[in-house]
Protein backbone atom coordinates (compact mmCIF):
# COMPACT_ATOMS: atom_id res chain seq x y z
CA UNK A 1 0.00 0.00 0.00
CA UNK A 2 1.39 3.42 -0.61
CA UNK A 3 1.78 5.63 2.18
CA UNK A 4 3.69 9.00 2.57
CA UNK A 5 7.34 8.71 4.58
CA UNK A 6 6.00 10.10 7.49
CA UNK A 7 3.26 7.55 8.09
CA UNK A 8 5.28 4.44 7.39
CA UNK A 9 7.41 6.13 9.83
CA UNK A 10 4.80 6.40 12.52
CA UNK A 11 3.78 2.79 11.65
CA UNK A 12 7.04 1.10 11.87
CA UNK A 13 8.06 2.87 15.85
CA UNK A 14 4.80 1.94 17.23
CA UNK A 15 6.53 2.10 20.69
CA UNK A 16 7.21 5.80 20.80
CA UNK A 17 5.73 7.83 23.30
CA UNK A 18 1.71 8.50 22.63
CA UNK A 19 1.85 12.25 22.70
CA UNK A 20 3.95 12.69 19.45
CA UNK A 21 3.76 14.98 16.90
CA UNK A 22 4.30 14.19 12.87
CA UNK A 23 3.96 16.29 9.68
CA UNK A 24 1.44 15.10 7.60
CA UNK A 25 0.56 16.57 4.33
CA UNK A 26 1.76 19.76 5.72
CA UNK A 27 -0.37 20.26 8.79
CA UNK A 28 0.70 18.58 12.71
CA UNK A 29 -1.50 16.66 14.04
CA UNK A 30 -1.37 14.58 17.99
CA UNK A 31 -1.21 11.02 17.37
CA UNK A 32 -2.16 10.67 21.29
CA UNK A 33 -4.60 7.50 22.00
CA UNK A 34 -7.60 8.38 21.83
CA UNK A 35 -9.36 6.75 25.19
CA UNK A 36 -6.25 3.28 24.34
CA UNK A 37 -6.95 3.43 20.24
CA UNK A 38 -4.61 4.52 18.31
CA UNK A 39 -5.35 6.67 15.29
CA UNK A 40 -4.42 4.84 12.33
CA UNK A 41 -3.77 5.51 8.86
CA UNK A 42 -5.68 3.70 5.92
CA UNK A 43 -5.27 3.56 1.87
CA UNK A 44 -7.66 4.41 -0.79
CA UNK A 45 -9.57 0.75 -0.22
CA UNK A 46 -11.83 1.32 2.67
CA UNK A 47 -14.83 -1.84 1.54
CA UNK A 48 -14.11 -5.29 -0.03
CA UNK A 49 -17.16 -6.78 -1.55
CA UNK A 50 -16.85 -10.74 -1.45
CA UNK A 51 -19.27 -11.90 -3.62
CA UNK A 52 -18.22 -15.69 -1.90
CA UNK A 53 -21.34 -17.15 -4.17
CA UNK A 54 -23.10 -17.03 -7.01
CA UNK A 55 -26.54 -19.22 -6.32
CA UNK A 56 -29.75 -18.46 -4.45
CA UNK A 57 -33.17 -20.09 -3.80
CA UNK A 58 -35.00 -16.91 -5.22
CA UNK A 59 -35.25 -15.06 -8.17
CA UNK A 60 -35.60 -11.37 -7.36
CA UNK A 61 -36.85 -9.39 -10.65
CA UNK A 62 -34.78 -6.83 -9.38
CA UNK A 63 -31.51 -8.79 -9.11
CA UNK A 64 -27.87 -7.93 -10.33
CA UNK A 65 -26.95 -11.49 -11.72
CA UNK A 66 -26.51 -11.12 -15.91
CA UNK A 67 -26.83 -14.62 -16.18
CA UNK A 68 -28.96 -18.15 -14.31
CA UNK A 69 -27.54 -18.78 -11.29
CA UNK A 70 -24.98 -21.36 -11.38
CA UNK A 71 -22.78 -23.45 -8.91
CA UNK A 72 -20.31 -21.08 -8.16
CA UNK A 73 -18.21 -20.28 -5.10
CA UNK A 74 -15.11 -18.86 -3.42
CA UNK A 75 -13.11 -21.58 -1.50
CA UNK A 76 -13.38 -20.80 2.30
CA UNK A 77 -9.52 -20.70 2.06
CA UNK A 78 -9.21 -17.41 -0.28
CA UNK A 79 -12.12 -15.72 1.59
CA UNK A 80 -9.78 -16.35 4.81
CA UNK A 81 -6.97 -14.92 2.91
CA UNK A 82 -8.77 -11.38 1.46
CA UNK A 83 -10.15 -11.04 4.94
CA UNK A 84 -6.41 -11.46 6.66
CA UNK A 85 -5.46 -8.97 3.96
CA UNK A 86 -8.00 -6.37 4.49
CA UNK A 87 -7.43 -6.68 8.44
CA UNK A 88 -3.88 -5.89 7.48
CA UNK A 89 -4.33 -3.10 5.06
CA UNK A 90 -6.17 -1.04 7.26
CA UNK A 91 -9.40 -1.96 5.44
CA UNK A 92 -12.71 -0.39 7.69
CA UNK A 93 -15.94 -2.85 6.41
CA UNK A 94 -14.90 -6.28 4.49
CA UNK A 95 -18.93 -7.59 3.20
CA UNK A 96 -19.55 -10.97 2.54
CA UNK A 97 -22.55 -11.83 0.12
CA UNK A 98 -23.56 -13.47 -2.91
CA UNK A 99 -25.86 -14.91 -3.99
CA UNK A 100 -27.32 -16.19 -1.14
CA UNK A 101 -24.78 -16.75 1.60
CA UNK A 102 -26.31 -19.29 3.36
CA UNK A 103 -25.85 -21.55 0.07
CA UNK A 104 -22.57 -21.70 0.64
CA UNK A 105 -20.71 -25.11 1.22
CA UNK A 106 -18.24 -24.44 3.38
CA UNK A 107 -20.63 -21.41 5.51
CA UNK A 108 -19.22 -22.86 8.93
CA UNK A 109 -15.60 -22.32 8.16
CA UNK A 110 -16.10 -18.78 6.28
CA UNK A 111 -17.96 -17.67 9.66
CA UNK A 112 -14.75 -19.37 11.61
CA UNK A 113 -12.62 -17.03 9.30
CA UNK A 114 -14.16 -13.86 10.60
CA UNK A 115 -12.67 -14.10 13.74
CA UNK A 116 -9.56 -13.18 12.30
CA UNK A 117 -11.03 -9.57 12.55
CA UNK A 118 -9.67 -7.46 15.18
CA UNK A 119 -9.95 -3.91 13.43
CA UNK A 120 -11.40 -4.64 9.96
CA UNK A 121 -15.41 -4.82 10.65
CA UNK A 122 -17.47 -7.57 8.76
CA UNK A 123 -20.88 -7.91 7.58
CA UNK A 124 -22.81 -10.52 6.18
CA UNK A 125 -25.92 -10.07 3.39
CA UNK A 126 -29.05 -13.03 3.19
CA UNK A 127 -31.96 -12.88 2.37
CA UNK A 128 -33.31 -14.41 5.73
CA UNK A 129 -35.21 -17.57 4.22
CA UNK A 130 -32.79 -19.86 5.07
CA UNK A 131 -31.80 -19.11 8.50
CA UNK A 132 -32.42 -22.37 10.84
CA UNK A 133 -31.24 -22.22 14.63
CA UNK A 134 -28.10 -24.00 14.24
CA UNK A 135 -26.89 -21.43 11.44
CA UNK A 136 -28.23 -18.51 13.63
CA UNK A 137 -26.47 -20.27 16.84
CA UNK A 138 -23.52 -20.07 14.73
CA UNK A 139 -23.73 -16.13 13.20
CA UNK A 140 -24.30 -15.44 16.65
CA UNK A 141 -20.60 -17.15 18.03
CA UNK A 142 -19.20 -15.36 14.69
CA UNK A 143 -17.19 -12.26 14.85
CA UNK A 144 -19.45 -10.72 12.51
CA UNK A 145 -19.89 -6.83 13.31
CA UNK A 146 -23.46 -6.82 11.75
CA UNK A 147 -26.01 -8.86 9.45
CA UNK A 148 -28.19 -7.29 6.64
CA UNK A 149 -31.13 -9.02 5.52
CA UNK A 150 -33.74 -7.84 2.74
CA UNK A 151 -36.86 -6.90 3.85
CA UNK A 152 -39.25 -5.21 0.48
CA UNK A 153 -42.68 -4.20 2.38
CA UNK A 154 -44.46 -4.48 5.29
CA UNK A 155 -47.42 -6.75 3.84
CA UNK A 156 -46.33 -10.26 1.76
CA UNK A 157 -48.31 -8.06 -1.36
CA UNK A 158 -45.65 -5.41 -1.11
CA UNK A 159 -42.92 -7.18 -0.20
CA UNK A 160 -43.37 -10.02 -2.55
CA UNK A 161 -44.59 -7.26 -5.50
CA UNK A 162 -40.73 -7.73 -7.04
CA UNK A 163 -39.08 -10.68 -5.28
CA UNK A 164 -41.79 -13.29 -4.33
CA UNK A 165 -44.32 -13.34 -1.87
CA UNK A 166 -42.21 -14.90 0.81
CA UNK A 167 -42.60 -12.52 3.93
CA UNK A 168 -44.27 -15.07 6.46
CA UNK A 169 -40.31 -16.42 5.96
CA UNK A 170 -38.28 -13.81 5.91
CA UNK A 171 -40.02 -12.48 9.09
CA UNK A 172 -39.07 -15.73 10.66
CA UNK A 173 -35.17 -14.98 9.46
CA UNK A 174 -35.85 -11.59 10.70
CA UNK A 175 -36.51 -12.98 14.09
CA UNK A 176 -33.75 -15.99 14.39
CA UNK A 177 -31.08 -12.70 12.96
CA UNK A 178 -32.64 -10.60 15.28
CA UNK A 179 -31.62 -13.30 18.39
CA UNK A 180 -28.18 -13.76 17.16
CA UNK A 181 -26.90 -10.09 19.10
CA UNK A 182 -25.73 -8.81 16.23
CA UNK A 183 -27.12 -5.48 14.64
CA UNK A 184 -29.11 -5.83 12.16
CA UNK A 185 -29.14 -3.71 8.87
CA UNK A 186 -32.98 -4.46 6.71
CA UNK A 187 -32.37 -3.32 3.00
CA UNK A 188 -35.19 -2.56 0.92
CA UNK A 189 -35.34 -2.42 -2.34
CA UNK A 190 -38.25 0.63 -3.25
CA UNK A 191 -39.65 0.66 -6.57
CA UNK A 192 -42.43 1.65 -8.36
CA UNK A 193 -44.57 -1.17 -6.80
CA UNK A 194 -43.78 -0.24 -3.01
CA UNK A 195 -41.85 3.06 -2.48
CA UNK A 196 -44.97 5.08 -1.11
CA UNK A 197 -45.32 2.66 1.81
CA UNK A 198 -41.82 1.92 2.25
CA UNK A 199 -42.39 4.16 5.96
CA UNK A 200 -44.69 1.66 6.99
CA UNK A 201 -41.95 -0.98 7.51
CA UNK A 202 -39.39 1.54 8.86
CA UNK A 203 -42.19 2.03 11.60
CA UNK A 204 -42.77 -2.23 11.93
CA UNK A 205 -38.94 -2.48 12.26
CA UNK A 206 -39.04 0.38 14.99
CA UNK A 207 -41.59 -0.66 16.72
CA UNK A 208 -40.37 -4.68 17.69
CA UNK A 209 -37.13 -3.54 17.92
CA UNK A 210 -35.70 -5.91 14.69
CA UNK A 211 -33.33 -3.71 13.43
CA UNK A 212 -30.87 -0.77 14.07
CA UNK A 213 -31.01 0.26 10.45
CA UNK A 214 -33.24 0.91 7.36
CA UNK A 215 -31.12 1.17 3.81
CA UNK A 216 -33.21 2.03 1.01
CA UNK A 217 -31.83 1.30 -2.55
CA UNK A 218 -33.11 1.63 -5.82
CA UNK A 219 -33.14 -1.19 -8.36
CA UNK A 220 -30.25 -0.46 -10.90
CA UNK A 221 -30.11 -1.34 -14.29
CA UNK A 222 -28.41 -3.99 -13.98
CA UNK A 223 -27.89 -8.11 -14.76
CA UNK A 224 -31.04 -9.46 -14.84
CA UNK A 225 -33.28 -6.96 -13.69
CA UNK A 226 -32.84 -5.22 -16.96
CA UNK A 227 -35.39 -7.11 -18.16
CA UNK A 228 -37.88 -5.62 -16.32
CA UNK A 229 -36.69 -2.42 -15.75
CA UNK A 230 -39.41 -0.52 -17.15
CA UNK A 231 -41.84 -1.65 -14.39
CA UNK A 232 -39.23 -1.51 -11.52
CA UNK A 233 -37.30 2.00 -11.96
CA UNK A 234 -38.00 5.22 -9.92
CA UNK A 235 -38.35 8.20 -12.39
CA UNK A 236 -36.69 10.89 -11.15
CA UNK A 237 -39.42 12.48 -9.03
CA UNK A 238 -40.15 9.43 -7.25
CA UNK A 239 -35.99 9.44 -6.13
CA UNK A 240 -37.26 12.61 -4.25
CA UNK A 241 -40.54 11.25 -3.12
CA UNK A 242 -38.51 8.87 -1.67
CA UNK A 243 -36.23 11.32 0.18
CA UNK A 244 -39.16 13.49 1.21
CA UNK A 245 -40.45 9.92 3.16
CA UNK A 246 -36.73 9.77 4.40
CA UNK A 247 -36.39 13.62 5.50
CA UNK A 248 -39.86 13.45 7.30
CA UNK A 249 -39.30 10.87 9.15
CA UNK A 250 -35.73 10.22 9.80
CA UNK A 251 -35.58 11.96 13.28
CA UNK A 252 -38.57 9.96 14.61
CA UNK A 253 -37.10 6.86 13.78
CA UNK A 254 -33.54 8.04 15.12
CA UNK A 255 -35.05 8.46 18.55
CA UNK A 256 -36.91 4.94 18.60
CA UNK A 257 -33.38 3.52 17.75
CA UNK A 258 -33.74 3.06 13.38
CA UNK A 259 -31.28 4.51 11.26
CA UNK A 260 -33.02 5.41 8.23
CA UNK A 261 -31.23 5.93 4.75
CA UNK A 262 -32.03 6.30 1.03
CA UNK A 263 -28.31 4.80 -0.82
CA UNK A 264 -29.36 5.73 -4.20
CA UNK A 265 -30.68 9.99 -3.80
CA UNK A 266 -27.24 11.31 -4.47
CA UNK A 267 -26.21 9.07 -7.24
CA UNK A 268 -29.28 9.27 -8.72
CA UNK A 269 -29.93 13.22 -8.42
CA UNK A 270 -26.76 14.74 -7.57
CA UNK A 271 -28.49 16.47 -4.81
CA UNK A 272 -27.53 16.14 -1.23
CA UNK A 273 -29.83 15.09 1.32
CA UNK A 274 -30.58 18.29 3.63
CA UNK A 275 -30.19 16.19 6.67
CA UNK A 276 -27.42 14.75 6.15
CA UNK A 277 -24.76 16.64 8.46
CA UNK A 278 -20.89 15.13 8.44
CA UNK A 279 -21.89 11.23 8.71
CA UNK A 280 -23.27 9.00 5.85
CA UNK A 281 -23.11 4.98 5.67
CA UNK A 282 -19.89 3.64 4.39
CA UNK A 283 -21.66 2.23 1.40
CA UNK A 284 -22.67 5.50 0.65
CA UNK A 285 -19.17 6.61 0.84
CA UNK A 286 -17.95 4.11 -1.54
CA UNK A 287 -20.94 5.20 -4.03
CA UNK A 288 -19.72 8.67 -4.39
CA UNK A 289 -16.02 8.45 -4.22
CA UNK A 290 -15.20 5.74 -6.62
CA UNK A 291 -11.88 4.94 -5.43
CA UNK A 292 -13.05 3.08 -2.26
CA UNK A 293 -14.17 0.17 -3.09
CA UNK A 294 -13.09 -3.52 -4.97
CA UNK A 295 -15.01 -5.91 -5.30
CA UNK A 296 -14.27 -9.96 -5.57
CA UNK A 297 -16.52 -11.63 -7.59
CA UNK A 298 -17.67 -15.72 -7.51
CA UNK A 299 -15.32 -16.80 -10.56
CA UNK A 300 -12.18 -14.67 -8.87
CA UNK A 301 -12.10 -11.72 -10.16
CA UNK A 302 -10.87 -8.87 -7.98
CA UNK A 303 -12.67 -5.69 -9.29
CA UNK A 304 -12.30 -1.95 -9.11
CA UNK A 305 -15.55 -0.56 -8.74
CA UNK A 306 -14.55 2.74 -10.29
CA UNK A 307 -16.48 2.48 -13.13
CA UNK A 308 -18.81 -0.59 -12.22
CA UNK A 309 -22.32 -0.69 -10.58
CA UNK A 310 -24.32 -4.18 -9.78
CA UNK A 311 -22.77 -6.87 -11.33
CA UNK A 312 -21.85 -4.48 -14.94
CA UNK A 313 -19.05 -2.32 -16.08
CA UNK A 314 -17.56 -0.18 -18.46
CA UNK A 315 -13.78 -1.00 -19.71
CA UNK A 316 -11.44 -3.66 -18.33
CA UNK A 317 -12.21 -2.91 -13.98
CA UNK A 318 -10.37 -6.48 -13.52
CA UNK A 319 -7.07 -6.02 -12.14
CA UNK A 320 -6.48 -9.98 -11.93
CA UNK A 321 -8.33 -13.22 -10.33
CA UNK A 322 -7.49 -14.56 -6.33
CA UNK A 323 -7.40 -18.04 -8.34
CA UNK A 324 -3.96 -16.66 -9.79
CA UNK A 325 -2.73 -13.57 -7.11
CA UNK A 326 -2.88 -13.55 -3.42
CA UNK A 327 -5.84 -11.22 -2.42
CA UNK A 328 -2.96 -9.48 -0.26
CA UNK A 329 -1.13 -8.59 -3.84
CA UNK A 330 -4.23 -7.51 -5.39
CA UNK A 331 -5.59 -5.83 -2.99
CA UNK A 332 -1.74 -3.94 -2.80
CA UNK A 333 -1.94 -3.35 -6.28
CA UNK A 334 -5.58 -1.88 -6.27
CA UNK A 335 -3.90 0.49 -3.88
CA UNK A 336 -1.48 1.81 -6.42
CA UNK A 337 -3.23 2.29 -9.30
CA UNK A 338 -5.99 4.17 -7.08
CA UNK A 339 -2.98 6.65 -5.60
CA UNK A 340 -1.37 7.13 -9.20
CA UNK A 341 -5.13 8.63 -10.14
CA UNK A 342 -4.88 6.76 -13.53
CA UNK A 343 -8.22 4.88 -12.16
CA UNK A 344 -11.24 7.29 -13.99
CA UNK A 345 -14.63 7.26 -13.28
CA UNK A 346 -18.14 7.97 -15.52
CA UNK A 347 -18.87 10.82 -14.76
CA UNK A 348 -21.92 11.04 -12.29
CA UNK A 349 -25.35 12.69 -14.04
CA UNK A 350 -23.80 10.35 -16.77
CA UNK A 351 -23.81 6.99 -14.90
CA UNK A 352 -27.37 7.70 -13.61
CA UNK A 353 -28.33 8.08 -16.63
CA UNK A 354 -27.17 4.37 -17.74
CA UNK A 355 -27.59 3.16 -14.25
CA UNK A 356 -30.77 4.19 -13.34
CA UNK A 357 -32.29 5.41 -16.33
CA UNK A 358 -32.72 8.88 -15.45
CA UNK A 359 -33.13 11.16 -18.47
CA UNK A 360 -34.67 8.81 -20.75
CA UNK A 361 -38.23 7.14 -21.70
CA UNK A 362 -36.93 3.17 -21.55
CA UNK A 363 -37.18 3.42 -25.45
CA UNK A 364 -35.56 0.75 -27.41
CA UNK A 365 -32.83 2.90 -28.36
CA UNK A 366 -31.92 4.48 -25.15
CA UNK A 367 -31.90 1.12 -23.92
CA UNK A 368 -29.09 -0.16 -26.16
CA UNK A 369 -26.95 2.48 -25.75
CA UNK A 370 -26.55 1.52 -22.48
CA UNK A 371 -26.40 -2.44 -23.14
CA UNK A 372 -23.64 -1.25 -25.52
CA UNK A 373 -21.71 0.91 -22.72
CA UNK A 374 -21.40 -2.15 -20.41
CA UNK A 375 -20.64 -4.45 -23.18
CA UNK A 376 -17.21 -3.10 -23.15
CA UNK A 377 -15.83 -4.90 -20.69
CA UNK A 378 -12.24 -5.31 -22.59
CA UNK A 379 -11.94 -2.99 -25.33
CA UNK A 380 -12.02 0.51 -26.68
CA UNK A 381 -13.69 2.98 -24.62
CA UNK A 382 -12.16 5.80 -25.78
CA UNK A 383 -15.09 7.33 -27.16
CA UNK A 384 -16.44 6.97 -23.48
CA UNK A 385 -16.20 10.23 -21.57
CA UNK A 386 -14.57 9.64 -18.04
CA UNK A 387 -13.20 11.80 -15.76
CA UNK A 388 -11.14 11.77 -12.32
CA UNK A 389 -12.21 10.16 -9.58
CA UNK A 390 -13.63 12.96 -7.23
CA UNK A 391 -11.46 12.37 -3.93
CA UNK A 392 -12.78 11.89 0.10
CA UNK A 393 -11.38 15.33 0.71
CA UNK A 394 -13.45 17.37 -1.57
CA UNK A 395 -17.10 15.20 -0.72
CA UNK A 396 -19.77 17.10 -0.07
CA UNK A 397 -20.30 16.24 3.63
CA UNK A 398 -17.27 18.44 4.44
CA UNK A 399 -19.57 21.56 3.55
CA UNK A 400 -21.96 20.72 6.12
CA UNK A 401 -21.96 21.32 9.95
CA UNK A 402 -21.56 18.73 12.80
CA UNK A 403 -22.16 19.09 16.61
CA UNK A 404 -18.49 18.91 18.16
CA UNK A 405 -19.42 18.58 21.94
CA UNK A 406 -21.87 15.15 20.34
CA UNK A 407 -19.38 13.35 18.40
CA UNK A 408 -17.20 13.90 21.26
CA UNK A 409 -19.16 12.24 23.91
CA UNK A 410 -19.62 9.25 21.15
CA UNK A 411 -16.49 8.87 20.82
CA UNK A 412 -15.83 9.04 24.78
CA UNK A 413 -18.81 6.40 25.16
CA UNK A 414 -17.86 4.17 22.57
CA UNK A 415 -14.30 3.99 21.94
CA UNK A 416 -14.45 0.35 21.31
CA UNK A 417 -17.26 0.66 18.47
CA UNK A 418 -14.88 3.65 16.89
CA UNK A 419 -11.78 3.93 14.27
CA UNK A 420 -10.17 6.98 13.72
CA UNK A 421 -8.06 6.60 10.57
CA UNK A 422 -6.27 9.30 8.80
CA UNK A 423 -6.78 8.98 5.04
CA UNK A 424 -3.93 9.84 2.08
CA UNK A 425 -5.96 12.64 1.08
CA UNK A 426 -4.94 14.26 4.74
CA UNK A 427 -8.83 14.19 5.64
CA UNK A 428 -9.72 12.00 9.56
CA UNK A 429 -12.18 9.36 8.81
CA UNK A 430 -13.99 8.59 12.30
CA UNK A 431 -15.75 5.14 11.27
CA UNK A 432 -18.91 3.52 14.19
CA UNK A 433 -17.81 -0.54 12.89
CA UNK A 434 -20.80 -1.44 14.67
CA UNK A 435 -23.32 0.91 12.52
CA UNK A 436 -20.94 0.85 9.27
CA UNK A 437 -21.16 4.88 9.39
CA UNK A 438 -18.21 7.18 8.70
CA UNK A 439 -17.87 10.91 9.89
CA UNK A 440 -15.78 12.85 7.43
CA UNK A 441 -13.65 15.68 8.92
CA UNK A 442 -10.74 17.83 8.49
CA UNK A 443 -7.69 17.94 10.50
CA UNK A 444 -8.33 20.96 11.92
CA UNK A 445 -12.03 20.07 13.13
CA UNK A 446 -10.34 16.83 14.20
CA UNK A 447 -8.36 18.17 16.33
CA UNK A 448 -11.00 20.66 17.90
CA UNK A 449 -12.98 17.70 18.37
CA UNK A 450 -9.59 15.97 20.51
CA UNK A 451 -9.53 19.14 22.75
CA UNK A 452 -13.26 18.65 23.38
CA UNK A 453 -12.88 15.01 24.26
CA UNK A 454 -9.92 16.39 26.82
CA UNK A 455 -12.15 18.85 28.41
CA UNK A 456 -14.86 16.72 28.89
CA UNK A 457 -12.58 14.41 30.68
CA UNK A 458 -11.59 17.51 32.87
CA UNK A 459 -14.94 17.87 33.50
CA UNK A 460 -15.68 14.40 34.48
CA UNK A 461 -12.45 13.83 36.91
Amino acid sequence: MNRNKSTETAKAEPNRPNHQTIRWDRYEMNLSDYYGTRIEPTGRVLRLVIDAVNECNLRCRYCHPGEVWRNQQLDATVVQQALSAAEDAGTLEVVLTGGEMMMHHQLHAVLDSTQLLRQCASALITNATLITSDIARRLSGSNLTRICTSVDGVTNDLHGSARGKNLPRVLEGLHMLAGTGKPITVITVVHRGNWERVIELSKYLAGRKLAAQHHLCAPSYSGQAREHYPELALREHEFHGVQALVDEHQADLYARGLYLTFNSFWPATGEVPRRTGRTITLQQLSEQVKDTLCNIRPNGEFRLQATTWGREMVGNAVLGSVHDQPPRHLLRNAESVLASGSAMQLPREIEARHKFQIGTHYETEERQATDLLISRTGGDVSDVELVPIRSVDKHWALENSFDIPKLAAELKIEPQDRRVLHHPTGVVLVFHRHHSLVTVLRPAEWNAVRRELASQERQSA
